[in-house]
């Protein structure tokens, strides 16, 4: 049976469009903020970025990465956000149109482009949100 991320964190995770993640390999590290669509059937993320990039190179080397969806809030009682642990992959050719199709239906200008197509499957996720309770935290593991 599956393990479903629970629909508190999906909601969030489906209202923001922006990761921010962290990567590192052979003693360099890197962060970098991306475009991305959620694959809640997946628990995935799915984002475009060329393997040349910095993040891109490093992820292929040491793909277990780190990051953070978060908005901007101005109050304190507005914080939502989720800190996770995910492994990243880019994905082969026979897997791409199913991730493609999800990632063009929440960035359609995207469809001009051309990168490479990545997954950032989540392993661990920890939500925390001021808005119902302060500093309510759920947490979901694979």
């Amino acid at each position: 049976m599956k393990n479903t991320i629970p629909q508190e964190i999906c909601t969030f995770i489906q209202n923001n469009h922006v990761v921010s993640i962290a990567c590192q390999a052979d003693e360099q590290l890197w962060s970098a903020s991306c475009f991305y669509a959620f694959d809640a059937v997946h628990n995935r993320l799915i984002i475009l970025t060329s393997q040349n990039t910095q993040h891109g190179s490093l992820m292929q080397k040491h793909p277990k990465i780190a990051g953070t969806i978060a908005g901007q809030p101005c109050l304190i009682s507005d914080i939502e956000g989720v800190q996770f642990q995910a492994i990243a992959q880019i994905l082969p050719k026979n897997e791409q149109e199913e991730a493609l199709a999800i990632y063009y239906r929440r960035h359609a200008y995207a469809q001009s482009m051309t990168s490479d197509v990545w997954q950032i499957r989540f392993t661990r996720i920890k939500y925390t949100s001021n808005k119902i309770s302060f500093a309510k935290k759920l947490e979901w593991l694979s």
